[in-house]
C-alpha cells in the first residue's frame, strides 16, 4: 500500500510539474502585446524538485525516505503558495498518506 501511494504522489507532482511546465502561468502586457510564459522559461528546471523528491522516495522505499520526502514536497508546496504550490498539493497529500500509513496499520493490527 505504502509504494502504492508512493508512486501516485510521484505521479500527481510529475503531472503538476509537466503542466507548470507546457502551460502558460505568466502574462506581461507592455501596452501594445502580451506576452505569455511557462514557469519553466521563467524560473528554470528548480519547479521538477517535489518531482524529484518523489522520485526518490519511489526509488528508496525507506520510511524514513517517505518522511522527508513529505516535509520536502509539502513545503514546496506552502512556499509556492496561490502560483505554483497548488499543483503540488495533491502529491503532497499522497506522500503523507504513504509515510502514515505504516503506523497506521501497526496501530490497526494492536488494537484488535
Amino acid at each position: 500500500m505504502k509504494a502504492r501511494l508512493t508512486a501516485i504522489s510521484f505521479g500527481f507532482a510529475a503531472v503538476g510539474a509537466v503542466f507548470l511546465a507546457v502551460w502558460p502561468v505568466y502574462s506581461v502586457f507592455d501596452g501594445r502585446h502580451a506576452m505569455h510564459a511557462t514557469l519553466l522559461e521563467i524560473n528554470g528546471a528548480w519547479v521538477f524538485i517535489p518531482v524529484m523528491v518523489a522520485f526518490m522516495a519511489v526509488l528508496f522505499r525507506k520510511q524514513a525516505v517517505r518522511i522527508i520526502a513529505t516535509v520536502i514536497v509539502w513545503g514546496f508546496a506552502i512556499i509556492g503558495g496561490f502560483l505554483i504550490g497548488r499543483f503540488y498539493v495533491p502529491a503532497a497529500i499522497m506522500m503523507l498518506l504513504a509515510a502514515c500509513v505504516e503506523d497506521s496499520a501497526r496501530w490497526r493490527d494492536a488494537v484488535r
